[in-house]
């Protein structure tokens, strides 16, 4: 997957099924790992910063509230609350949920 950025070596994400990291420059920092339930980096994994997913909504372990919970509805990725047209994401082909998850979280 490529950021919307471009294509240089360093906006470049790979998604092995497991572990989800920049092509360029990955740290444990900068790792995430996807278990298929659970989204968290490879360090420094807190209940906030670990993300749950039930097959309908992402949200954080801890501190959820409405406008941290991502729901997919098999097309479009969108806050619970004060969805727009500037925070809702359309999903074009079968991106992975973890990658869809760090692009909608800001990450990448």
């Amino acid at each position: 997957m490529k950021t919307k950025l471009g294509s240089k070596l360093e906006n470049i994400w790979v998604f092995d099924g497991r572990e989800l990291r920049p092509k360029s420059k990955a740290i444990l920092k900068n790792t995430y790992i996807w278990d298929g339930r659970e989204l968290k980096p490879k360090l420094g994994a807190t209940l906030s910063n670990t993300y749950i997913w039930n097959g309908k909504e992402l949200k954080p372990k801890s501190g959820a509230t409405s406008s941290n919970i991502w729901s997919f509805d098999g097309k479009e990725w969108k806050p619970k609350s004060g969805a727009t047209s500037r925070n809702t994401w359309v999903v074009n082909g079968s991106i992975p949920v973890p990658v869809c998850a760090l692009v909608v979280l800001g990450i990448i």
